[in-house]
C-alpha cells in the first residue's frame, strides 16, 4: 500500500517517520512529498500571523454571497480557530514585506498560474490554494480570498493531530472541482435556532462546504398524522415579516422565527467562514403556511396554490419583495416541486413569472428543484433558472444538460435523509435516518464506485453526465422534516447530517481528478474532526480541549437539605452519556438545549425546542436490541412495550443512559424502566412505529429534589455493555472495499495514530 511505501522510502533515506493519524478531508489535490530532516515545530514558532498588506483588502468577486469577506477578515477568523486549535494566543500582523528569519504563519496570494487552480469543467475561480511548510514558517498562498480560507482549514486539520506541535516540511496545491458544494436542512417542518444553524456552518465549512440551502418553509404532508382538518395540519414559515400584514403566514409561532438582524447575524457568520446562504421559500407546492392564511388561494388538495386565482401571482410576490432584500446571496431558491402535473402550463407560468419578478426586482438568480412538467403548450422553463435534480421520474439531469439549463445533483438516492425516520411504506425512497455513506463509497451499489457530483443515475449507470459538464454546478445532500417538529431535536438533526457534510464536502472538493477516500480511515478521521471543527460544539462536549470521554465526568452533591436552584453552569453533555441522578421528589435540571423534569404525579418529562417526552413504557429487549434495517425504531405492534407514560416513585435512584441509537433509555436499579420517544405516523398512514428521542443531558441548573448527580462519558446500558462502543451512524458500510490510498497524505514525525470514539467530552 502507499503509505507502507512512503515508510519504506524514508526508512532507506534515515528519516523517522510518524504517519497522520487521520486523513485530511477532502484530501489534497496534489501534494510533493519531501522526506528531509527539516520539521516544524510549533513550540519554536513565533506565535504570529503575518498577513500580507497588498492581499488583505481582496475580495472575491467570483463567489455567490453578496458579503464577501476580505482576506483580512478571513484571516481575523483564522486567528480565533488557531487559538482555539493550538490553545495558544496568536497575533496578526500585516506587513508589507516578511523577514527572512521570520517565523510563524504567512498568509498572502498565490504564487503560480491561476488555470492551475480552475475547477473541474476549466473554470477560473477564487477557492484554490498553495500550502508550503518549511522549518522557518508556513505559508499559505490563496488563489483569493476564499482560497486563502480554505488553505487555513487544511492547516487546521494538520495541527489538530500534530504530535508536539510537528509537521514535515512540504508543498501542496489544492482547489475544488465544484463550485457548489452544499447542505440543506428542511427549517419548514421544523424551527431551528439561528445558534444552532451557526455552528452547523462552521462545521461544514471545516470540510469545505461552501453553501448552506436554507428550506425555509413548508409544512406536514397531508396524507398523514392525526389532524381532522387541513387547517391543523403543521406548517412553518422561518423568517419574522417586518411587515406586518405578512405576519399571517406564521400562524401564531412568531417565537419560532428569526427577525431581520438574526437572519442578517447568521449570513454573515456563515460568510465569514466560506459559506453563503441560499434561501428558499417554497411556491406553488408544499404552501400550506400560505393557503392557512387564504384559503382561497388554495387548490382541493389544500398545500397547492392555485395559479389562475388573481390574488394567487401577487401574494407570493409581495412574500419574495419583502424578504428579496435580506437575502445576501445571488441565487435564491423558489421551490417548485411536487406540483400537479395536470397543471404543467400553469406551473410554468408561474416558475418563469417569478425567476423574472426575482431578476428585475434584486437581479438574483432564480433556483428550482427539478419537477415533471409535461406542457400541453409546448412551454419550457427558462433557460436562465438552475435545476435541482432531486429524483428520476421528475427530472433526467441528461435531457436538462442537452436542453441548456445548469444543473445541481441532489438525486435522493443518494442525498436524502428523513430525520428519524424513512416514508415506509412509500417507494422508491425509503430515506435512512441517517446519511447513507456506503451510497458515496459504492454508488449504484457498486464496490468501489465513488460517488461525484457527476454521478446521477443509480439505476442506469452509463446514464451519468461528464465530469467536466460545464453546466454542472455541483452537490447538495439533504436532510427533512417529513415526520414533523417533533419527531427530533434540533441536535438530532446534525446527528443525522454529521458524517455526511464531511463525505459529500469531500467528493464534491475531489471529484474525479483528486484522491478518493479510503473508508475504513475515513470513518475514524471524520470521528475525530466533529470535536475539534472550530465555532462549534454540535458533540456538546463539556470541555472543548478534552476529548477524554472515559470513567466519571461530573460528580455533583448538594450541600444542603434545602431544594433551591443552583447554577451548575456545564450547558449540555452530548452522545454519549450515563447521568444517575439520586431523587426524592420533584426536581427539574436545565440547560441551553432541553430540560428534564419529575413533577408530583412522577412523570418524568424532557422538554425540548415547545415539545414535551414523557417517559414511556418499552422493555428491556425493545430498548437495548437494535433492529439493524432501522435502529431506534419500534412498531406499533410490538407486543412487549405498551409505550404508556410511567410514573416515578420517590425516593428513587435513576439512571438515564443515551446515545444517537438507542436515544435516553431510563434505568431504576438495572432494570430497564423505559425510553423517551415519539409517535412516528408512516407513509400514507399506513405504517406506525416509536422512534428514539436522543436528549442530550441538560446541566445548567439544578433545582428541587435532587441530592446527588453523576455524569459518566459512556453510555452504560447495563454491566455488561459498560463503555460499549456505539455503532458507528449510519450503517451499511459493512460491503464497502477497501480502496488504493492516494489521498492519505503521509508526513513524517507526525503524531501516531489514536483512535478517537466519536463520544466527545
Amino acid at each position: 500500500m502507499l503509505i507502507q511505501r512512503y515508510r519504506l522510502i524514508a526508512t532507506l533515506l534515515g528519516v523517522p517517520v510518524l504517519t497522520l493519524a487521520h486523513d485530511l478531508i477532502p484530501p489534497l489535490l496534489e501534494k510533493a512529498d519531501t522526506f528531509t530532516q527539516d520539521i516544524w515545530l510549533l513550540e519554536q514558532s513565533d506565535k504570529i500571523i503575518y498577513l500580507d498588506n497588498d492581499f488583505a483588502s481582496v475580495s472575491d468577486k467570483d463567489g455567490l454571497t453578496l458579503i464577501p469577506p476580505t482576506a483580512l477578515d478571513f484571516a481575523t477568523t483564522f486567528r480565533d480557530d488557531l487559538d482555539q486549535i493550538t490553545g495558544l494566543n496568536w497575533t496578526l500582523k500585516q506587513v508589507d514585506k516578511i523577514a527572512s528569519n521570520a517565523s510563524g504563519i504567512y498568509l498572502g496570494a498565490y504564487t503560480g498560474e491561476a488555470s492551475d487552480l480552475a475547477y473541474e469543467n476549466g473554470k477560473s475561480n477564487s477557492e484554490g490554494y498553495e500550502i508550503s511548510i518549511n522549518s522557518a514558517r508556513i505559508t499559505i498562498g490563496g488563489n483569493g480570498a476564499r482560497g486563502l480560507w480554505w488553505g487555513t482549514r487544511t492547516l487546521l486539520q494538520l495541527l489538530s493531530q500534530a504530535d508536539n506541535g510537528t509537521l514535515t516540511t512540504t508543498y501542496a496545491r489544492d482547489a475544488p472541482a465544484y463550485s457548489t458544494r452544499g447542505y440543506m436542512l428542511d427549517a419548514g417542518r421544523k424551527w431551528y435556532s439561528k445558534d444552532f444553524l451557526k455552528e452547523l456552518c462552521s462545521y461544514a465549512s471545516f470540510f469545505k462546504m461552501n453553501e448552506f440551502h436554507y428550506h425555509l418553509s413548508d409544512n406536514y404532508p397531508l396524507n398523514r398524522g392525526k389532524n381532522e382538518t387541513w387547517q391543523d395540519v403543521y406548517s412553518h414559515f422561518s423568517l419574522l415579516p417586518e411587515d406586518e400584514d405578512l405576519r399571517g403566514i406564521l400562524h401564531g409561532r412568531e417565537n419560532e422565527t428569526l427577525s431581520r438582524d438574526d437572519f442578517d447575524d447568521l449570513q454573515q457568520h456563515c460568510a465569514s467562514r466560506g459559506v453563503t446562504v441560499i434561501p428558499e421559500i417554497e411556491a406553488p407546492g408544499h404552501s400550506l403556511y400560505l393557503t392557512k392564511w387564504k384559503p382561497e388561494l388554495a387548490l382541493p388538495k389544500k398545500d397547492l396554490l392555485n395559479l389562475t386565482h388573481p390574488d394567487t401571482l401577487p401574494t407570493v410576490q409581495k412574500i419574495w419583495k419583502e424578504f428579496l432584500p435580506w437575502f445576501k446571496t445571488k441565487e435564491v431558491h423558489i421551490g417548485a416541486d411536487e406540483y400537479d402535473a395536470e397543471l404543467a402550463d400553469d406551473y410554468i407560468m408561474f416558475v418563469n413569472k417569478m425567476s423574472r419578478f426575482i431578476n428585475s426586482t434584486s437581479d438574483k438568480r432564480s433556483r428550482i428543484w427539478g419537477t415533471h412538467e409535461p406542457s400541453k403548450k409546448n412551454q419550457t422553463i427558462d433557460k436562465d433558472v438552475v435545476i435541482q435534480h432531486w429524483q428520476y421520474g421528475q427530472s433526467d439531469p441528461v435531457q436538462l444538460v442537452k436542453d441548456g439549463y445548469d444543473v445541481i445533483n441532489s438525486e435522493d438516492w443518494w442525498a436524502y435523509t428523513s430525520l428519524k425516520n424513512d416514508h415506509m411504506p412509500i417507494l422508491p425512497a425509503r430515506y435512512p435516518q441517517f446519511f447513507n455513506e456506503n451510497r458515496v463509497f459504492n454508488f449504484a451499489d457498486k464496490g468501489g464506485w465513488q460517488w461525484t457530483p457527476a454521478d446521477f443515475n443509480p439505476f442506469n449507470t452509463s446514464m451519468q453526465l461528464e465530469d467536466d459538464e460545464p453546466r454542472l454546478r455541483g452537490a447538495t445532500l439533504a436532510a427533512w422534516n417529513d415526520n414533523g417538529p417533533d419527531a427530533s431535536t434540533q441536535l438530532e438533526a446534525y446527528y443525522s447530517m454529521r458524517r455526511g457534510i464531511a463525505l459529500v464536502g469531500a467528493r464534491a472538493w475531489s471529484g474525479s481528478r483528486g484522491a478518493q477516500l479510503f473508508n475504513e480511515t475515513t470513518d475514524t478521521s471524520i470521528d475525530y474532526y466533529s470535536s475539534k471543527a472550530p465555532g462549534q460544539n454540535l458533540d456538546r462536549r463539556l470541555s472543548v480541549s478534552n476529548t477524554d470521554t472515559n470513567g466519571t465526568l461530573l460528580s455533583w452533591s448538594r450541600s444542603s437539605g434545602n431544594s433551591e436552584k443552583i447554577n451548575m453552569g456545564k450547558g449540555s453533555k452530548g452522545m454519549n452519556y450515563t447521568l444517575t441522578l439520586s431523587i426524592s421528589g420533584p426536581f427539574t435540571l436545565s440547560g441551553p438545549d432541553n430540560s428534564l423534569s419529575l413533577d408530583k404525579s412522577g412523570n418524568l418529562v424532557f422538554e425540548a425546542d415547545g415539545w414535551e417526552y414523557p417517559l414511556r413504557h418499552v422493555s428491556e429487549e425493545d430498548a437495548l436490541e437494535l433492529d439493524p434495517g432501522h435502529p431506534g425504531r419500534i412498531w406499533v405492534n410490538a407486543s412487549s412495550s405498551t409505550h404508556k407514560p410511567v410514573k416515578i416513585s420517590v425516593p428513587a435512584e435513576i439512571t438515564l443512559v443515551a446515545d444517537v441509537l438507542h436515544g435516553t433509555v431510563v434505568l431504576i436499579g438495572s432494570k430497564v424502566k423505559g425510553r423517551f420517544e415519539v409517535f412516528v405516523y408512516g407513509g400514507r398512514n399506513t405504517q406506525f412505529s416509536w422512534s428514539q428521542m436522543a436528549f442530550v443531558a441538560p446541566l445548567d441548573e439544578v433545582k428541587g429534589e435532587v441530592s446527588r448527580l453523576t455524569l459518566n462519558g459512556s453510555a452504560m446500558f447495563s454491566a455488561t455493555k459498560e463503555n460499549e462502543k456505539t455503532p458507528n451512524v449510519p450503517g451499511e458500510n459493512n460491503a464497502a472495499p477497501t480502496q488504493c490510498l492516494p489521498g492519505l497524505i503521509t508526513l513524517t514525525l507526525m503524531a501516531m495514530a489514536v483512535m478517537v470514539t466519536w463520544q466527545g467530552l
